[in-house]
């Protein structure tokens, strides 16, 4: 229709091809819990993964038979929307998945313009771990935590199960590996000049 609002995006190809191709990303996505892709289609694919996570919360005959018909393995991924997922989501009103921009993947050609596509309060997500960072930053700093990052780790605990005690605990992680490589690079600066004075003895000892 001409003038008409856009519903959706086409994508450059046909139904057929459009249809399956947010079939395969969605799959991927309850596969590895975060994709990349371009911007156009992790927004086109965010919607289906929404209304798969519905289905999946409802939880009836009916719900199962049309996620079967969506999803390229349901014998495999089906009983993960149904259960692992069903579960993680319960409790949210809506919002299960996040698209966050990045570099365009493909730097060297058209440098579409690309993004990650992940579901939220799951093993791989972004922000959380992001917030974590930020906490230790901020503690180890004499402002302490800003206004703006509690704010922050409100919205990714308020319908985490176990939320608090799961950035606790990655902030205790991320802290250790801080730690570590403060005491590698410690090391290297006390071992740089030990090579220094061995390659001075033994041009000497040459001489």
């Amino acid at each position: 229709m001409a003038g008409g609002a856009l519903k959706y995006r086409h994508l450059s190809r046909s139904s057929s091809h459009r249809q399956a191709l947010l079939r395969n990303l969605v799959t991927s996505l309850f596969t590895h819990e975060s994709i990349k892709t371009t911007w156009p289609k992790a927004k086109e694919a965010q919607r289906l993964a929404e209304k798969l996570i519905t289905l999946g919360k409802k939880n009836t005959s009916a719900t199962r038979r049309r996620a079967q018909q969506i999803l390229y393995h349901p014998l495999t991924h089906l009983n993960t929307l149904f259960t692992t997922i069903r579960t993680r989501y319960l409790h949210r009103p809506g919002g299960y998945t996040r698209v966050l921009r990045i570099e365009p993947l493909n730097k060297h050609h058209d440098q579409a313009p690309s993004a990650i596509l992940e579901l939220v309060d799951g093993p791989k997500d972004m922000r959380f771990h992001m917030t974590a960072k930020t906490l230790v930053r901020e503690r180890a700093s004499e402002e302490g935590v800003r206004e703006l990052t509690a704010k922050n780790v409100q919205k990714v605990t308020r319908y985490r199960d176990g939320g608090m005690e799961d950035l606790e605990k990655e902030v205790r992680r991320m802290e250790k590996v801080a730690g570590d490589e403060e005491g590698k690079e410690v090391s290297l600066v006390l071992f740089l000049p030990c090579c220094v004075m061995l390659e001075c003895q033994l041009w000497w000892a040459e001489c």
